[in-house]
């Protein structure tokens, strides 16, 4: 069953300083797109599994030159976006479906907390969408959640569970690695944590 929706609904104007309260206990988005901006220029960035747009408002902040395209299986994505709708756009369709429409291949695609929520048997194919929407010498990321035996960690999988709904499954960083490598065999020229919780680790690759 998905509470959060039912819950964020009924907000109304506190559902935003709600939404960024909840996910301060996780993950500081702010300096997750600071590290990503630091390691990469782009002037055209794809996030895969956008959600409701916060991480995307965030990145173009910090890239004052780049066009941002969110994409996402739910039915509004982005509807919380408040950034510069010129340099945006959000679409509510699979990678698959995105990628037939023959895009113009992006700097930088990023899967923000996406992976854990696909099935397992699924996984490898959007990571190959991922990596033939990126541009030849352009870098993609990937930023999970490290299961651990902690108090954190199973916070971050109730909420992902009861939250949305989805059968969660969090994916270890070493075996996330091995299986990137595996599937798509690009370097990976990145790995680093994320604040507040180590439990956040992020993956950078250059295809």
């Amino acid at each position: 069953m998905k509470i959060g929706p039912a819950i964020r609904t009924r907000l109304g104007k506190y559902e935003i300083p709600a939404a960024d309260a909840y996910r301060s206990f996780f993950i500081n988005l702010e300096d997750c797109a600071e590290l990503v901006s630091s390691l990469w220029p782009a002037k055209r960035i794809l996030e895969v599994g956008c959600g409701d747009g916060s991480f995307g408002q965030r990145l173009l902040d910090r890239f004052p030159d780049a066009y941002y395209v969110g994409i996402d299986i739910s039915e509004a994505p982005g509807r919380l976006f408040r950034g510069d709708e010129s340099r945006a756009e959000f679409h509510s369709l699979p990678s698959s479906e995105y990628l037939a429409t023959d895009p113009e291949p992006f700097d930088l695609v990023l899967v923000v907390d996406v992976l854990h929520h696909v099935p397992h048997e699924l996984r490898e194919a959007l990571m190959q969408d991922v990596r033939k929407l990126t541009a030849p010498g352009g870098h993609y990321a990937v930023k999970e959640w490290q299961p651990t035996r902690t108090v954190s960690h199973w916070a971050a999988y109730a909420a992902d569970r009861f939250i949305t709904g989805d059968r969660i499954s969090h994916l270890d960083m070493e075996l996330l690695k091995s299986q990137i490598s595996g599937w798509l065999g690009d370097e990976l020229v990145i790995e680093a944590r994320i604040p507040p919780r180590r439990n956040n680790y992020l993956l950078g690759y250059r295809r």
